[in-house]
């Protein structure tokens, strides 16, 4: 069994890998850390349909990028990603975690801290769909309330 736990590229979920990396320490199960990534849309002609067979989304290596990006959040986060699977799944981030989270003993997500960006207003959506869907048990590892003074 294993513990996963999402990872959200607007915040790096430090307190979730924290405290996930802590929970599989006391139950002696292993992490993995889950980031949810797409390649950039290929650029559109507009009055018409997006050419076919472009080398727009080949040009790079998306999914080496967005791994070394976890593993950059993780080692933030933890000090090492040694002992932590990390795995960059192609997709949204709800499907990435109830797909990775299927025989798991625990799903730990983390909230974002702020509403002040449009991306960090969407992801708060992510936690109440994945514990509605989730496989396993969820933590929800609330983001910081913004200061209103």
């Amino acid at each position: 069994m294993t513990i996963v736990v999402g990872v959200s590229p607007t915040t790096g979920s430090p307190s979730a890998l924290r405290w996930a990396a802590e929970e599989a320490k006391l139950r002696k199960v292993p992490v993995r850390a889950v980031l949810a990534w797409r390649p950039p849309r290929p650029p559109g002609v507009s009055g018409s349909r997006p050419p076919a067979g472009t080398a727009f989304a080949a040009s790079s290596d998306y999914a080496g990028d967005a791994e070394r990006t976890l593993r950059e959040y993780v080692t933030t986060a933890l000090g090492s990603d040694e002992g932590i699977e990390c795995l960059a799944v192609r997709g949204g981030p709800v499907n990435a975690l109830l797909t990775t989270a299927t025989g798991a003993d625990l799903l730990v997500v983390g909230e974002p801290r702020s509403s002040r960006l449009a991306s960090e207003r969407s992801a708060r959506l992510v936690a109440p769909r994945v514990v509605l869907k989730a496989p396993c048990p969820v933590v929800v590892m609330a983001g910081a309330v913004p200061s209103t003074s």
